[in-house]
C-alpha cells in the first residue's frame, strides 16, 4: 500500500478512536427535552377542554409556542450521538478567521470544542454544505447567516463506522476497506465509478422515423439511425409482430425482452397492412402507469401513430364510467380494505355477474340504473358470494375476510343506490336530469366508490345495456366505444374483470395484444394468477402465448442478481442475456447522509465524461427519495430531477424517484438506495419491487444500503464487500 494510503489510514483511525473514546467517557446525556415538550402540550390540551371560552385563545397561543420550540429541537440538535456510528464524513478546513479544524458530518449535532469534537447534522447544519458541495483542495466562500466564511478544504473523506469500528474510507487518493482479518485493502477504481454506459438505454427518440429499437446484440448504433424492421428484430419478435390481425396474442417475457417494442410495432405493422381498418383512432393502448403512458405515446409518435389513444386503465375506466353513469359523481375511498379489493377483483365474480344479468335484460328497455342495480345486488348477496368465491380451488379469501368485505359492500352499495335515487338522477324513462340547483348533492358519507368499482360498473353496463358509449346520455351523436385493435402493456397488473371490459370494446375479430411479465407485478391483489386463467375468463378462441427468451435490456450480471432477488418466485426457465457488462456492486453505508455523499462524488464526474447519460436513483418510499434528492441537490449534481408524479423528462440526467413509478422504463445506470432489511423484508411484494428496480438498468447496477442489508440481496454481493 502506498505512502499516502498509510497516512490516510493512520489519520482516520486516530480521529475515530479519539471521538469514540470521548463519547463513551462523557456523562450520560439528559432525556431529550422533546419529552417535556410533549407533556406540556398534553397538559395545555387538557386545560383547553375545561377552560372558559375567553381563556382558550391564550392557551392555544401557548400550545403553538411549545410546538414551535419542539419542532426546532426535532432538527437533530438534541438527540444523543451514537458512539457505534458517530459520523460518516470528515472535513479538515483551513479558514482565515478560525485557522485549521476538523468538522465531522453525522446524523446529529454534538460540539465540544475543548475535546476537539465537532459533529454536525448533515441535514441542517450550514457547514455541512461544504462537505456536499466542495472537493478536497477546493477554496470556498460561503455566507452562513450573517457571517461570511472563507477558507479551503484540506481534507474531505467519507468513512463508515460500524459498532465503533472504522470499516471503510473513501478519499480522492483511493477507497480503502477493512478485511475481516483486520487488514486494509484498496479497491480498484472501477469499483467506485459509473462509466461506459452512455446511450445504452433505449429512449423514444431512438425510434423516430423507423420501426425498431435495438439490434440483435442489444446495443444502440452510434449514429442513432437504425436499420429497417426486418434487420433489427430477432426472428421471434418479427414473428409475433406479424401475427394474423384477429385473435389474442399474449407476449410473455422478462424485463427488457422487447414486449413494449413488439406491442407498438405490431400496431404499426397492422396499420401498414390495412390503414382503413387499423387507423390510429381505431386502436387503443392500455398501460399501468402514467410514465409508461407518456413513454409509449412518444414511441407511437415516432412511428407516425400519434393519434392512438394511450391511457392507464384507471383513467380510461373512470372516464367511461362518468360518461355511462354520468349522475354518479362520487369520490373514491383512499382506504379500501385489502379484502374488499381482493373480492372485487376475484375472477369468480365474472360468472356471477353474467348469471344475474339475465334477469335484467327485458325488451331493450334496460337502463344504466338497472346496471347499477345489478352491481349492488351481486356485491351484497352474501350467500351467492360465498358459493362463488369460496368453492374454487385455492380461494383468495377465507370466510372471515369475505364476511368483512361483504359488510363493507352492504353499507356502500345501498348508500350509492339511494344517493342516486334521492338526487333525482333518472326520470321515469331512465334519462338523466339535474336537480333544482343543477348539481346532485352527496348527503351520505357512506356513498363512496372503491377504485375497483369502475370495472364492475362498466361490466354490469355491458351485460345489461350493451356497448359502452363515448358521451353522457342525452347528448346527440352518442357513439359506442369500439376499437379494431387493443394493446395492453404490463397486463399482469390488471384483473380478470378489467380484461373482460376491455375485450368487449374490441370488434368481433378480437385483434388483441397482451404483454406482460408475472415477475414484475406491482399489484398483488388483482387476482392475476396465470395467462391461462385470464384467457379462459375472456372466452376467446384462436389465442396464442408467445414466450420471449432473449433479454436485450439488461446485462447477464444485472439479470442474474434480479433473478436471485425473486427467490422462490423466479421463473425456472432462465432467459438468454446476450450482453455482459460491469459487475453489480454493493455499497454499504451507516446512514443516508453517507450514501448520498458517496453518490454526489460519483455523479458529478459522470456527467463531465458522459453528458448524455441517464441515471435513476430509485427508492421504495417517497420519503427516502426526498432525502436523497435534497442531499444530491446540496452536492450540486447536474441535471438532477425529483420525479414525484410520473413526470419523467425522457432525457439525460439524474432522476430520483420511487420504483413504482419507473415500471416499463430503462436507464443507462440504476442505483437502488436504502436496500435495507426494514425497507425490503422477506416478503413477495418486496421481492417484486427490488426485481423491477434492478431490471431498469441497461448497463450498470449499484445497490446501496444505509443500515442492515435486506435479506433478499444475494449473499455473494454482501460477501464480496469483505473479500
Amino acid at each position: 500500500m502506498h505512502e499516502d494510503a498509510e497516512a490516510i489510514l493512520s489519520d482516520e483511525q486516530a480521529l475515530c478512536d479519539r471521538v469514540i473514546a470521548h463519547l463513551v467517557a462523557r456523562p450520560p446525556s439528559k432525556p431529550p427535552p422533546r419529552i417535556a415538550d410533549d407533556i406540556a402540550l398534553i397538559t395545555l390540551r387538557d386545560q383547553v377542554s375545561v377552560s372558559r371560552l375567553e381563556d382558550i385563545p391564550a392557551l392555544i397561543a401557548q400550545m403553538e409556542q411549545v410546538a414551535a420550540i419542539a419542532s426546532q429541537r426535532g432538527q437533530g440538535t438534541d438527540e444523543p450521538v451514537d458512539p457505534k456510528s458517530p459520523y460518516f464524513g470528515h472535513l479538515r478546513l483551513a479558514e482565515e478567521a478560525r485557522g485549521e479544524r476538523d468538522v465531522l458530518i453525522g446524523k446529529t449535532t454534538y460540539v465540544e470544542p475543548k475535546a476537539g469534537v465537532r459533529i454536525v447534522d448533515w441535514r441542517h447544519a450550514p457547514v455541512s454544505q461544504l462537505y456536499y458541495r466542495y472537493e478536497e483542495g477546493a477554496a470556498y466562500e460561503e455566507q452562513f447567516g450573517d457571517r461570511e466564511v472563507v477558507g479551503r478544504v484540506l481534507t474531505r473523506r467519507t468513512v463508515t463506522i460500524i459498532d465503533s469500528e472504522l470499516q471503510r474510507i473513501s478519499s480522492p487518493q483511493g477507497t480503502f476497506v477493512k478485511r475481516t482479518d483486520g487488514r486494509w485493502r484498496e479497491l480498484q477504481a472501477h469499483h467506485t465509478s459509473l462509466a461506459g454506459g452512455q446511450g445504452t438505454a433505449v429512449r423514444p427518440d431512438h425510434m423516430r422515423g423507423v420501426l425498431g429499437a435495438a439490434s440483435n446484440s442489444g446495443n444502440q448504433r452510434e449514429d442513432r439511425h437504425l436499420p429497417e424492421i426486418a434487420a433489427l428484430l430477432d426472428p421471434k419478435q418479427f414473428e409475433v409482430i406479424s401475427k394474423p390481425d384477429s385473435g389474442v396474442v399474449v407476449v410473455q417475457g422478462g424485463a427488457g425482452s422487447g414486449k413494449t417494442t413488439i406491442g407498438v410495432h405490431r400496431m404499426a405493422y397492422l396499420a401498414y397492412q390495412s390503414r382503413t381498418r387499423f387507423a390510429a383512432e381505431r386502436m387503443l393502448v392500455i398501460v399501468g402507469t402514467p410514465a409508461l403512458r407518456d413513454y409509449i405515446a412518444q414511441l407511437l409518435e415516432a412511428l407516425d401513430l400519434a393519434q392512438v389513444k394511450v391511457a392507464t386503465y384507471e383513467f380510461w375506466a373512470t372516464e367511461l364510467r362518468k360518461k355511462n353513469f354520468d349522475w354518479i359523481d362520487l369520490p373514491f375511498d383512499d382506504g379500501t380494505p385489502v379484502e374488499v379489493s381482493r373480492m372485487k377483483t376475484d375472477p369468480a365474480l365474472l360468472p356471477l355477474f353474467e348469471r344475474r344479468a339475465r334477469g335484467y335484460v327485458r325488451d331493450g328497455r334496460t337502463t344504466a340504473q338497472d346496471a347499477l342495480g345489478l352491481w349492488a345486488e351481486v356485491l351484497t348477496d352474501r350467500e351467492s358470494l360465498r358459493r362463488a368465491l369460496l368453492s374454487v380451488p385455492n380461494p383468495r379469501l377465507n370466510e372471515d375476510q369475505l364476511d368483512r368485505a361483504w359488510r363493507h359492500c352492504s353499507e356502500r352499495c345501498p348508500a350509492v343506490a339511494e344517493w342516486s335515487r334521492d338526487d333525482g338522477a333518472l326520470n321515469a324513462e331512465g334519462e338523466a336530469f339535474e336537480g333544482a340547483d343543477g348539481v346532485a348533492e352527496q348527503d351520505d358519507d357512506r356513498a363512496m366508490l372503491d377504485i375497483e368499482d369502475d370495472a364492475l360498473l362498466l361490466r354490469a353496463y355491458q351485460l345489461v345495456c350493451g356497448p359502452l358509449s363515448t358521451a353522457p346520455r342525452g347528448q346527440p351523436r352518442r357513439k359506442m366505444v369500439r376499437y379494431e385493435h387493443l394493446f395492453v402493456d404490463e397486463a399482469q397488473d390488471l384483473a380478470a374483470i378489467d380484461f373482460c371490459v376491455l375485450a368487449d370494446v374490441v370488434s368481433e375479430q378480437k385483434s388483441i395484444t397482451l404483454a406482460g411479465d408475472t415477475a414484475q407485478r406491482l399489484h398483488l391483489d388483482t387476482g392475476f394468477r396465470s395467462w391461462t386463467e385470464v384467457l379462459t375468463s375472456l372466452k376467446l378462441e384462436h389465442t396464442s402465448v408467445e414466450p420471449l427468451k432473449i433479454a436485450y435490456r439488461c446485462t447477464r450480471e444485472v439479470l442474474q442478481v434480479a433473478r436471485e432477488v425473486l427467490g422462490p418466485l423466479v421463473d425456472p426457465e432462465e432467459p438468454i442475456a446476450p450482453r455482459t457488462g460491469a459487475p453489480v456492486e454493493f455499497h454499504p453505508f451507516p446512514s443516508q447522509g453517507a450514501a448520498a455523499a458517496f453518490l454526489g462524488d460519483v455523479l458529478r464526474p459522470l456527467f463531465a465524461r458522459e453528458p448524455r447519460a441517464t441515471v435513476a436513483v430509485l427508492a421504495r418510499y417517497p420519503e427516502q427519495a426526498d432525502a436523497y434528492y435534497d442531499a444530491l441537490r446540496l452536492a450540486e449534481v447536474p441535471h438532477l430531477r425529483r420525479v414525484k408524479n410520473f413526470d419523467f423528462a425522457f432525457k439525460s440526467g439524474v432522476e430520483v424517484t420511487e420504483i413504482r413509478q419507473v415500471k416499463g422504463l430503462e436507464y443507462d445506470y440504476v442505483i437502488l438506495v436504502d436496500a435495507n432489511a426494514s425497507t425490503y423484508p422477506a416478503e413477495d411484494d418486496a421481492r417484486y419491487q427490488l426485481h423491477i428496480g434492478a431490471t431498469r438498468a441497461a448497463h450498470q447496477l449499484w445497490i446501496l444500503t444505509s443500515g442492515p442489508p435486506s435479506p433478499l440481496l444475494p449473499r455473494r454481493l454482501l460477501d464480496a464487500e469483505d473479500d
